[in-house]
């Protein structure tokens, strides 16, 4: 595993990052917790030692399943939390009787995709100072930690980046700051746009956006400019929400995929490199010098051990990113 520096916090973190908003919550498939913590702790015997996460992510599981791999080894690790979002009532009760549930529904088979859209509820966001601080307590709970390294605020949406109220959620973030609560604060961006909204931010360690080889608004000067500020760059979506993978047809991703003219144009691309579509993407994105750490969803040992041997392939060539750049 090779490292990066992390913008202006002198950290050096892994280049691949491990996401997860894939482990934890009511409907997770796969062996649940005990799956979960194994592939996090084979993720840091292979290097990896960032760890991105969210108050929001399998209600709540996530930030628990890291907290408990990591109890052990914890200043071995950097753990980026989110905050912003709230649960909704129905939500909030699931987390209470998960441990009874989780039988039944692996039982029956029920998965996200199949639960009506009425049982979930209305999520909402709330960034003023006071919601930021109980999140973050109840985020330090679920870690099991005294501390998070980098507390990002879960995408604001542009009118909140333009005005005043987030001025004191990230005041609220220096406080615990100094409190030794959190290390450093940042913001993951809902969209790459929004980056120029928050440079001029003061306190700001990182940004967090979608790039790929399917997003790639970020190279028209969003990396430059943020990079100007000595500004961490955490990456998401690289594998295109698993567009990339080599299961899906012409014809899924006609009904799936509005991008999907450029889903086939990176997969005869790579075809013609004898590269799979996910490896050359992941090389296209880690050939890319100012983002800091990739991250990656991973649920199972058997993605995070396909994910390394992406990692793990050679970089590409000028001709092969040119190639997949061609439109």
């Amino acid at each position: 595993m090779r490292y990066r520096e992390f913008g202006k916090t002198g950290w050096r973190v892994s280049e691949i990052g491990f996401g997860g908003a894939r482990i934890g919550g009511l409907l997770a498939q796969d062996g649940g917790r005990a799956t979960s913590i194994r592939t996090l702790e084979t993720a840091f015997d292979g290097g990896i030692n960032f760890y991105d996460t969210a108050d929001m992510y399998g209600q709540g599981e996530s930030e628990i399943l890291i907290g408990k791999a990591f109890c052990k080894k914890r200043d071995k690790v950097f753990i980026a939390t989110k905050g912003g979002y709230c649960l909704p009532a129905r939500k909030r009760l699931v987390q209470f009787v998960k441990p009874l549930a989780k039988p039944i529904v692996r039982a029956i088979g029920l998965r996200r995709a199949t639960v009506p859209a009425a049982l979930s509820g209305t999520i909402s966001q709330d960034f003023s100072p006071g919601y930021l601080r109980k999140a973050v307590e109840a985020s330090l709970r679920r870690l099991g930690s005294d501390y998070i390294d980098l507390y990002q605020i879960h995408s604001p949406p542009q009118e909140q980046l333009r005005g005043s109220q987030l001025q004191d959620a990230l005041a609220l973030l220096a406080r615990l700051k100094a409190e030794g609560k959190i290390r450093e604060y940042g913001i993951a961006l809902d969209s790459v746009g929004d980056a120029a909204y928050c440079l001029d931010m003061e306190g700001i360690a990182s940004l967090q956006m979608a790039f790929g080889l399917m997003d790639l608004e970020a190279l028209d000067g969003v990396f430059d400019r943020v990079s100007k500020y000595s500004c961490a760059i955490i990456t998401r979506g690289c594998f295109g929400a698993g567009a990339l993978k080599q299961s899906l047809t012409e014809a899924d991703l006609r009904a799936i995929e509005p991008k999907w003219p450029r889903v086939l144009q990176i997969k005869r691309a790579a075809e013609r490199m004898q590269r799979s579509p996910l490896e050359a993407a992941l090389q296209f994105s880690l050939g890319i010098e100012r983002i800091s750490v990739t991250i990656l969803g991973m649920r199972t040992p058997q993605h995070l051990q396909a994910n390394l041997q992406y990692y793990a392939a050679k970089p590409l060539s000028n001709e092969e990113k040119s190639e997949l750049l061609a439109h």
